[in-house]
């Protein structure tokens, strides 16, 4: 608060004098989108998938078993073009210790193991009922992916 109030004059000033509607109109001369960025590293929950897969296409079932469990998808496969490389888990990938690892038609060789085997509880999806990866898995369900996954969705989207 100032000592003596001092005592102003107002002026109008006519704006359109010194600036024209077109100084005001905002013109967008490029747009970058950028994707998402994929963060298996800290997610608590991860659905992996590898070979036993069969196609990019049957991996979309594990987004969508993702997206009803709020998880991240990781993946042993991607040299087979099943998923892109931010992905990938193991020695060539990330190391991830989720809460809960589903790994879905992955064998468990050592190269992804290594990545993943300090998870908290690991349930595996697998025809083979000897694959190394039920060695180390909390849960092992001896079945076909493409049946089993289905009812997984089924069963957490109600």
């Amino acid at each position: 608060k100032a000592k003596t109030p001092g005592k102003g004059i107002v002026k109008k000033v006519d704006p359109k004098k010194y600036v024209n509607d077109a100084d005001f109109v905002v013109r967008i001369i490029d747009r970058q989108i950028e994707e998402r960025k994929i963060n298996i590293k800290g997610a608590p929950v991860i659905v992996a998938g590898g070979y036993g897969m069969g196609s990019k296409e049957n991996f979309d079932l594990l987004f969508e078993l993702a997206d009803v469990l709020g998880a991240e998808v990781g993946a042993s496969a991607v040299d087979a073009g099943m998923a892109e490389h931010g992905r990938q888990v193991g020695q060539t990938g990330v190391t991830v210790r989720p809460k809960l690892y589903i790994a879905c038609g992955i064998s468990g060789q050592i190269q992804h193991t290594a990545g993943m085997d300090q998870s908290s509880m690991i349930i595996s999806i697998n025809t083979d009922p000897d694959a190394p990866i039920n060695k180390i898995a909390d849960y092992a369900i001896t079945g076909d992916v493409t049946e089993v996954i289905p009812k997984m969705i089924k069963q957490n989207s109600k």
